[in-house]
């Protein structure tokens, strides 16, 4: 059959509804390539939104905006709790340690609920107080002053100081201590609030919680025993049996017999430093030759020797052996006297030189020596007036609590400045009065003392004890106010 025959058969095929093979072959074979090339369109686009997704995920941005709580009606991110979160944190880890912190987070805190479960509980808690203390203060039109921005910035620098020191840079640190979807904005807003939330307490408890001398007074006659120094002495003779092991080094646990005489051979020793005080003995020495411990400070009013030496019918002379039978001891106790804490408050300027102070090869420790001498350096460098005592005090002090204003600590109660408390307190100390002092807990102090204020510490003890119950009050009832939920979601991120 002739090309041109063949055409026109299949002309009149196709006229008549007749579909050609070869045409619907050719026709299904594109038809394949179009879905084919769809399907690979469609699949490439899923993976450039997946891969766009975990970018966004790995980057924080989802979890940061993610909520984690709903206090008093506002939303809160997950790094806004992780903030709070961290601090409940570290002050436990600065009561146990943090490699002790970690593994408490996953132990059972009580039938209900873990540590970890607790400290989120916890940050909560201080949220709902922050909360409402800042908006308390927006309500009352309290706002951030020139000292609160110092506040912040010093808050800020010290916390770059600390991620220079790691080897970190600062937004860096920040996601290494309060997790991966910290941000500075974020951690500079939580400090501001808390400065606020601060602020407003400070200035509410100012004008709210004010006292008499008359109710401090009474306050005092209540509660004399937690305030009144006693001048005593008393030996610590140990009723405990000698330990005991086996021959695998376990303890052996003492029999009753052996318990009871171990009691009564230190209640006969007691007796005869007793007697032998009586007849003019040293008593520390006495102490030493009994192998018993001598102590001169106060015990608690509440523990047994204490509620012997805090007795109202105690008089100056009175010596006696006190039995212990809970603690295993027997004391022999000397009273001297009491008397109201009448200890003046002071205020003082310093300077602490710590190891960053000197210009040491890497990892040597500061000594002593290096210490003071470099304070006597700087004492030395002293014009010889206040103002200039404040200078040096901004320029070389590293006490970050005082190295803004002069150094200056003001109206400083008796036992709250424990390294340079006896210097303060020595007999005949004046205004203008300067010198060195060493403290291990700290380092060296280039001390210039500002003189003596006119409230006794039982006094200041008292009036801020019952402005603590106040305050701790207030605060209870302005935080049972707020209403908290956690997002389960959030708060998983979260610790």
């Amino acid at each position: 059959m002739s090309a041109s025959r063949e055409k026109k058969k299949r002309q009149e095929f196709s006229a008549s509804g007749g579909v050609d093979p070869r045409a619907a072959r050719a026709a299904e074979q594109r038809a394949a390539e179009r879905k084919s090339n769809i399907l690979y369109s469609v699949v490439a686009a899923v993976f450039v939104v997946v891969a766009i997704a975990l970018v966004v995920y790995n980057s924080g941005i989802i979890q940061r905006n993610q909520t984690a709580a709903v206090i008093g009606g506002e939303k809160y991110t997950v790094p806004q709790v992780a903030y709070y979160y961290q601090q409940v944190c570290n002050n436990y880890a600065s009561m146990f340690g943090q490699e002790y912190l970690q593994s408490l987070k996953s132990q059972s805190y009580d039938e209900t609920q873990t540590w970890n479960d607790y400290f989120k509980s916890e940050a909560m808690n201080a949220m709902k107080f922050i909360h409402a203390a800042k908006t308390a203060a927006k309500e009352a039109n309290i706002t951030l002053d020139d000292a609160d921005r110092e506040t912040l910035k010093a808050n800020v620098d010290g916390m770059k100081a600390n991620a220079s020191a790691a080897g970190y840079g600062y937004g860096s640190y920040l996601k290494a201590v309060y997790g991966p979807t910290m941000t500075s904005g974020i951690f500079e807003s939580c400090i501001e609030d808390q400065i606020l939330a601060s602020k407003y307490a400070t200035q509410y408890s100012d004008k709210n919680f004010i006292y008499t001398d008359e109710e401090i007074q009474a306050y005092y006659e209540e509660n004399k025993n937690s305030y009144d120094l006693i001048d005593a002495a008393y030996v610590t003779i140990s009723g405990a049996p000698e330990a005991k092991t086996d021959d695998e080094g376990n303890t052996i646990e003492a029999t009753e017999e052996e318990k009871t005489a171990a009691m009564e051979a230190a209640k006969a020793a007691a007796g005869e430093i007793l007697d032998a005080y009586k007849s003019g003995g040293d008593l520390e020495k006495l102490a030493e030759e009994h192998d018993a411990t001598y102590s001169t400070s106060t015990p608690s009013a509440s523990s047994v020797c204490g509620e012997w030496l805090f007795d109202e019918a105690r008089t100056s002379g009175d010596a006696d052996v006190i039995e212990d039978e809970s603690g295993s001891r027997y004391y022999v106790a000397v009273f001297n006297s009491r008397e109201r804490n009448e200890a003046l408050d002071y205020s003082v300027r310093h300077i602490l030189v710590t190891g960053d102070s000197l210009d040491l090869p890497e990892g040597e420790t500061a000594t002593e020596e290096q210490l003071t001498a470099k304070a006597q350096e700087i004492l030395d460098s002293w014009d010889g007036t206040e103002d200039g005592f404040a200078s040096l005090a901004e320029e070389h002090s590293k006490d970050g609590g005082s190295n803004t204003n002069g150094g200056l600590y003001e109206n400083v109660p008796k036992g709250r400045m424990a390294p340079f408390e006896d210097w303060c307190y020595e007999e005949g100390r004046k205004a203008g009065d300067t010198g060195v002092v060493y403290y291990s807990g700290t380092g060296a102090h280039v001390m210039y003392f500002v003189g003596y204020g006119d409230t006794p510490y039982w006094h200041y003890a008292c009036e801020n004890a019952l402005r603590s119950a106040a305050q701790s009050e207030w605060q209870t009832q302005l935080t049972d106010s707020i209403t908290a939920e956690a997002n389960a979601g959030g708060m998983k991120l979260v610790g």
